[in-house]
């Protein structure tokens, strides 16, 4: 019976709209020619209808009814229909890119009547690219959107920045993507999710489960004039996707599916075997005459016994981590309707990464089934969407690659198994898995009252789980035995979303209207435990481990939010545009007096092109439009519960505020003196922001550019100051943060040879230039310094000065003699770091306060040390180009980024050689540079770019933050190349399909960069930090095949 309704509800679904006419046309070019894959629109009703093989079309109207024919590339044209006879329709090629239309949130509105500044871009030139997460893909390809891919593992985030950096950190977190924008899907924003540690969350990517083949379209919200209508969650920008839709049509299948290799990049430079080992006695040999500090210091018997057949080996043991990768999907697609109207597109897809590093990987299985009708009334319109992606991703220990500059084994050890299962021990195939599932239902119901006036509700369900399991071997994990550890959580999104439209033209005028509200609900549930000193490495579960090394924790989190919002948009003789929105919203994560926050924008525009003197004075300009906006967006605090006293249930030792206590074993509930203090007084943060554009076309679109000037500043942000010892509290937040960013954008787009020509090319450069500042901090504006991935505070906050400004110390040359050393007049005593003379071959660092001696490293404000260097991209950008003949078609984008200052830590591990006690000891058994390609101080006299191998004392590692290691990390990567062919019509049709495409891409495929010292310049963190054990971005090369039935 169950199945029966289904079947029934389909049925009428899909069924022959009674209430209208069947109408018939073809649609050609002005040659004659069928143009194959039209659409067809009624504007009355919204239905949509396509051209088949040749040309001819059938779909429903009733008499009075307008049809808009339109293919990309040519001149769209609009017909009524009438009853006598079927709509025949010739295009006109064109350029032009005025009759798009762009997503701005609860609206579609044509790209020229928009006053917005939104970055779009087609599903197609996403389709096919290897890639695990379609956010990886926008590099290059918008303007004032920055991606970087600063790791290159499989399923992993990259980081993704619409106008800027705003987000600030107290503490250092390895797993930042910075200030992440909001994602909207179809209409419904996604829930956030953080590349995370096993110990605070999966960090399951679910952004990465949306398949590229479903996307329709890609809207990048830029101002606050298209994001303000979104609130409290678009201080960072909007990601507006909308996934594809069936078509009424004939049933039409599509099958494409594409298998490669990946690749990883070149291996750094070391010296191998008896090489390795002449090099090393040859330096030893000369630091014991010329530096005191290790004068007596005995050689190794690693490097002095070369028969000993246990270290006479010549491996390059950085290899033992990587394979070859591998990268195979495949994606399944039907689409159709019937011509009352009624459509249907299902599709599923697979894919699978084979990652460069041992025991990494990613899946995605996905499907997703979109509906829409009018079949139950011409006037209703139903639309139901069912989405499920399952992603599975292996780690290996967290995604890097478990060997460093410091801890890579020389070459002339041949390694014992057990050495070997040491290193490797995280690089299995189960040590560290990571899946997730997400299943979304999104119900959305369009009823026209008439016209002009529409109703549309939409309700949405997404429910998400995740799980993370890590076992790590007792060969690693040192003193504990081999360790489990498993975190699982869900989360539960409602939205329900209701609003009323209203379009109507009168005369010269027009008129368009949003009114509507939203109720949203979030639940959020997890449980992780850990366990220790198992019996086995081969127990992959928490299970038989003795209670005392057992942890366990779960938790529960809930917010909602209601929202109210309205826009209004006016234009007079499509020339003169205004558009007005205001969001107001109501979070339960404020206390009662801030519960609501209210977000308005204006923007104008001027069609300067549609003015009577640009026509008599025969302007080369098919459309110029003059563009300004102002408005607010908002933020909301990570913390749901920041209005209440927060309580802890402790069972363990008292270690101040950060850990808890029991009375007598028993568990207790005490105030949570770290961060529980209550907060009712936190207020929304808020984004200030205004954009001036300008926009032109000329030639009909045969060239085109955009150009936009702005600035955003964050204001009130949210930030942890640290409180008074009598507050009880160690911290708490405070709205004390203000950061501006301000820039230009340029957009540059061209049709260089003529419609008649038969090769085409395509070009489009996209420039970005940014500029950040911080305006506001706590504490009356004072310094904050910030950790970086190293013992070293390298990293500062201050007014005026960029976000996580390094804070280093300046290298000005290398002592290289005893006599360059300065003396301190009134002791006598040698230049010295924290009590330690220098000596010839040290770095000559900057005495900043004078002292003649260099401060060590500290926790706060260092008086040697200056805030030098910006870690944060000021030119980014990209160049498309594509160029067809024929059936053949060549693309190629191009990615930059200028103006970066980068903290090479990979260079700084190799001198610092704190891997032993013994540092000559530590010299001999780990990899260290290769010394014939680089200038090292070895004697007095010499002129050196590098300083003395550091062998006697740590004194180079208190003072590792130094400009020394600062590079600067500008590129221009070639970043894909594809080559495609499609079989002629003429042939494919004989075998009864109608399209064969084969194509072939290399990702990745050079790359040019200033720094010579930095293997990828674009494996940078958040921080602008190069670890030299990150995750490499590999090279892929693949093949495809695409046919469509």
């Amino acid at each position: 019976m169950k199945n029966a309704g289904l079947l029934l509800v389909l049925v009428v679904l899909l069924s022959f709209d009674s209430f209208a006419q069947q109408v018939t046309g073809v649609v050609r070019d002005v040659s004659g020619s069928a143009m194959v894959g039209a659409t067809l629109r009624n504007l009355s009703t919204q239905i949509s209808a396509q051209t088949n093989s040749t040309g001819e079309f059938t779909m429903v109207a009733k008499p009075g009814d307008v049809i808009e024919a339109s293919l990309l590339g040519y001149e769209s044209k609009r017909l009524k229909f009438s009853s006598e006879s079927p709509l025949n329709f010739e295009l006109n090629t064109t350029f032009s890119t005025l009759d798009e239309t762009v997503v701005i949130g609860y609206q579609k509105i044509s790209r020229k009547k928009s006053t917005a500044a939104i970055s779009s871009i087609s599903g197609k030139e996403l389709a096919n690219l290897p890639a695990a997460s379609f956010d990886q893909l926008l590099q290059g390809r918008l303007s004032g959107v920055n991606v970087q891919n600063f790791t290159g593992e499989p399923g992993a985030s990259p980081t993704v920045q619409v106008r800027g950096n705003t987000s600030l950190n107290r503490e250092y977190d390895e797993f930042s993507v910075g200030n992440a924008p909001l994602y909207v899907v179809d209409g419904v924003p996604q829930p956030p999710q953080q590349y995370t540690s096993p110990v605070t969350g999966t960090g399951t990517n679910f952004i990465a489960g949306i398949n590229p083949q479903d996307i329709e379209s890609i809207d990048v919200l830029k101002d606050a004039s298209a994001a303000a209508i979104y609130g409290s969650r678009a201080s960072s920008g909007v990601i507006l996707i909308t996934t594809k839709k069936g078509i009424s049509r004939e049933p039409q299948v599509m099958v494409s599916a594409y298998t490669g290799l990946t690749q990883r990049p070149e291996l750094r430079d070391v010296a191998l075997g008896a090489e390795e080992r002449r090099q090393k006695m040859r330096i030893l040999e000369e630091l014991q005459q010329y530096r005191p500090d290790i004068e007596n210091r005995n050689i190794s018997f690693l490097l002095t016994d070369s028969l000993n057949p246990a270290f006479n080996g010549s491996t390059d043991w950085q290899d033992m981590y990587y394979r070859k990768g591998m990268v195979n999907n495949a994606d399944l697609s039907l689409s159709g309707g019937g011509a009352g109207g009624s459509n249907y597109r299902f599709s599923a897809g697979l894919y699978d990464e084979k990652g460069i590093v041992k025991a990494t990987g990613f899946k995605r299985y996905s499907t997703r089934l979109n509906l829409m009708s009018k079949a139950l009334h011409e006037r209703l319109m139903i639309n139901p969407i069912v989405a499920y992606s399952r992603t599975e991703r292996t780690r290996a220990g967290g995604g890097g690659v478990g060997v460093t500059a410091r801890y890579t084994p020389a070459s002339y050890f041949n390694l014992s198994e057990t050495r070997k299962n040491y290193l490797l021990g995280m690089y299995n195939d189960d040590s560290d898995v990571n899946t997730g599932n997400q299943f979304t239902f999104n119900l959305n119901l369009g009823y026209d009252f008439s016209k002009a006036l529409k109703f549309t509700s939409q309700t949405s369900y997404i429910y998400s789980n995740s799980r993370r399991d890590v076992s790590t071997p007792s060969s690693v994990a040192n003193f504990t035995g081999n360790r489990q550890d498993v975190f699982s959580d869900n989360q539960v999104n409602v939205l329900a979303s209701n609003y009323f439209s209203y379009n109507k033209e009168f005369n010269k005028h027009s008129l368009s209207m949003i009114l509507g509200s939203d109720l949203e609900y979030n639940q959020y549930r997890s449980v992780g435990a850990g366990a220790s000193n198992g019996a086995s490495d081969q127990i992959k579960v928490i299970q038989g481990f003795q209670q005392r090394y057992l942890t366990a924790t779960s938790d529960y989190q809930a917010y909602s939010m209601a929202s109210f919002y309205s826009r209004l948009a006016y234009d007079y003789d499509s020339r003169y545009l205004l558009s007005a929105s205001i969001r107001g919203d109501g979070s339960s994560r404020f206390g009662m007096g801030n519960k609501w926050g209210y977000f308005p924008s204006a923007s104008v525009a001027w069609l300067v092109s549609e003015e009577s003197f640009m026509k008599e004075e025969e302007s080369p300009f098919s459309m110029l439009k003059l563009r300004a906006s102002i408005g607010t967006t908002g933020g909301l605090p990570g913390n749901n519960y920041l209005q209440y006293n927060l309580y802890r249930v402790n069972a363990g030792n008292f270690w101040g505020n950060d850990n808890g206590t029991s009375y007598n074993g028993v568990t207790a509930i005490t105030p949570n003196l770290v961060d529980g203090v209550a907060q009712p007084n936190i207020s929304w943060e808020r984004s200030m922001q205004w954009n001036i554009g300008l926009d032109g076309e000329i030639a009909n679109g045969r060239f085109s550019f955009a150009l936009d000037v702005f600035n955003k500043e964050n204001k009130q942000s949210l930030f942890d100051v640290a409180l008074p010892v009598t507050t009880g509290y160690d911290r708490a937040l405070t709205n004390s943060v203000g950061v501006r960013n301000y820039g230009a954008e340029v957009v540059l787009m061209a049709n260089p040879l003529p419609r008649t020509s038969p090769v085409q090319w395509f070009s489009r450069l996209n420039v970005s230039y940014v500029r950040n500042k911080i305006m506001n901090l706590p504490n009356s504006g004072r310094d904050l310094v910030v950790a970086g991935s190293r013992f070293d505070k390298t990293h500062i906050l201050s007014v005026g000065s960029p976000i996580n400004t390094f804070y280093l110390y300046q290298t000005l040359g290398i002592y290289s003699t005893l006599n360059d050393i300065p003396i301190n007049p009134l002791t006598g005593d040698r230049f010295n770091a924290g009590g330690s003379p220098y000596a010839p071959g040290d770095m000559w660092i900057r005495d900043v306060d004078g002292d003649y001696m260099i401060d060590p490293f500290n926790d706060g404000i260092n008086p040697d040390k200056l805030p030098l260097g910006d870690p944060n991209p000021k030119f980014t950008g990209g160049w498309t180009n594509n160029v067809t003949w024929k059936n053949f078609n060549v693309g190629v984008l191009f990615t930059f980024l200028f103006d970066r200052d980068v903290l090479n830590l990979y260079q700084s591990d190799l001198f610092e050689n704190g891997a032993a006690t013994n540092s000559t000891s530590g010299f001999a058994q780990y990899a260290t540079p290769d010394f014939s390609k680089i200038n090292i101080w070895r004697q007095p006299g010499d002129r050196a770019d590098y300083p003395a191998y550091p062998l006697g004392s740590w004194r180079y590692y208190t003072v590792a933050g130094q400009t020394f290691f600062m590079d600067k990390g500008d590129y221009f990567r070639v970043k894909s190349v594809s080559l495609s062919y499609s079989l002629p019509n003429r042939l494919v049709s004989g075998w009864g399909m109608k399209s064969i495409r084969m194509y072939g891409i290399v990702d990745n495929l050079m790359m040019f960069q200033r720094s010579k010292r930095l293997p990828d310049a674009e494996a940078v963190n958040y921080y602008g930090e190069y670890e030299g054990n990150g995750y490499p971005i590999p090279r892929k090369f693949t093949f495809g095949v695409e046919l469509q039935f």
